[in-house]
């Protein structure tokens, strides 16, 4: 069985090691399009201020972790899915089959200066 992980943030590591702890056997692939290790965003603010070395951001504390688990660490950003052919398309052109997908990429954050302040809430913060 092969498993394809799409994100390496903290929701791909820990399904990519649920995954190992489940099915020693099988295939792991994690992807992460940053080029980084996998490593926690609420750390940066921290790491910024001076208060933990970069290091001290990573997800997992040994460089040899994934490796040691039989997990492989993939550099790529996906841009193209086909479910009938269980393929997923990287922004280089190559592509990779899978038996079974988990799309852990996040999400990003939706701004409600878009909606109607019915509440009046925003201009409260805002102190107008």
């Amino acid at each position: 069985m092969k498993y394809l992980i799409l994100g390496n943030g903290p929701a791909g590591v820990i399904a990519a090691e649920t995954l190992r702890h489940n099915d020693p056997a099988g295939e792991i692939v994690m992807v992460g399009s940053e080029g980084l290790p996998p490593y926690s965003r609420m750390a940066i603010p921290y790491f910024l201020e001076g208060n933990i070395e970069e290091a001290g951001m990573y997800l997992r504390k040994t460089a040899d972790h994934f490796a040691s688990l039989r997990i492989t660490e993939r550099n790529g950003r996906a841009v193209g899915l086909d479910t009938a052919a269980r393929l997923v398309r990287y922004a280089d052109g190559t592509s990779e089959n899978y038996d079974k997908l988990l799309i852990a990429t996040g999400s990003r954050p939706r701004s409600t200066r878009r909606y109607p302040d019915s509440t009046g809430r925003r201009s409260r913060i805002a102190g107008r």
